[in-house]
This record gives structure tokens, C-alpha cells and sequence, in this order.
């Protein structure tokens, strides 16, 4: 991780009020969280999220898209939940300095669920068993960092 002398400059920035995503990735979220047979049917669009930065963090990468339509309030995220998107953006930038930059912070969360979503909704609409799949998926994930630690 970078020191005091770190190289990069990171502005002051203050987030807006929405988490917000393309038009496309909006109904990624629509389909999962609405179709009954979804393992995500009825889950809150922000916990959705935070599952997709994770997943799309191990699975997928960063997915960049243009944010125009609100996906949920920022104010709406848990404390805990806040501080695993700083925690993702302090990891990606090597560098704690990062945190003084809200919207590069999220940026980088949500082009993390970008990816994880678009995963997750290829999985739900390819044939097969979805929760079977994405459940292994989690496992596998699991173990691999606990063995890497």
C-alpha cells in the first residue's frame, strides 16, 4: 500500500445523493430482483448491489457504464456497507488517500457491480439451475481466499 509519499493526487469530492447506472445494467437489476424464479427475487436493489461488487470483484472485473439512471439513495447504505465499498476502493488504488475522493470511490463500486450483475443475469437467463451455479460460484470463491491467505 502507498505511504505518505503517495504519487497519486486524489481530489476532494462529496458523492451525490444516488447510486446511479446505464439504462441496460437498470434492468439487469429489474429482471433479477423481480422474476419470481430469481435466486434475488424480492432482495432491496442495494443489497443486490453490494453482492454484485463483490462478485463482479472476483468474477467479472470493472465494467465502466454511464450512470443516468438512480438505482437507490446513497444515504440508504448501512455503515457496514459503506465502509466494504471504501474497504474495495482502498484495495483497488493501493492507497488509503483514495477515501477523500467520494465519487472515485463509488465509481469504482459501481463499475465492480457493473460487472457482477452482468454476470449474474447471464447466469439467471442461460439454461440450468441459477442458485445451483452461483452457489458454487460462492464456495469456490470462499475457499480460494481462505486458501490464499
Amino acid at each position: 500500500m502507498s505511504g505518505p509519499e503517495s504519487s497519486t493526487e486524489y481530489e476532494d469530492t462529496e458523492l451525490g445523493r444516488d447510486i446511479a447506472i446505464s439504462e441496460d445494467t437498470r434492468e439487469y437489476y429489474d429482471t433479477l430482483v423481480e422474476e419470481e424464479d430469481s435466486p434475488f427475487y424480492d432482495v432491496q436493489r442495494k443489497d443486490l448491489f453490494m453482492f454484485a461488487v463483490g462478485y463482479g470483484r472476483k468474477r467479472a472485473g470493472r465494467v465502466p457504464n454511464s450512470g443516468r439512471h438512480a438505482l437507490f439513495n446513497q444515504s440508504s447504505l448501512t455503515e457496514q456497507q459503506e465502509w466494504i465499498i471504501k474497504s474495495v476502493a482502498v484495495y483497488e488504488e493501493r492507497d488509503p488517500q483514495v477515501l477523500r475522493d467520494e465519487k472515485l470511490v463509488y465509481k469504482i463500486a459501481r463499475e465492480y457491480a457493473n460487472g457482477g450483475v452482468e454476470e449474474l443475469h447471464s447466469q439467471y437467463v442461460k439454461p440450468g439451475d441459477t442458485l445451483s451455479e452461483i452457489t458454487t460460484d460462492i464456495i469456490q470463491m470462499g475457499q480460494g481466499s481462505i486458501s490464499s491467505e
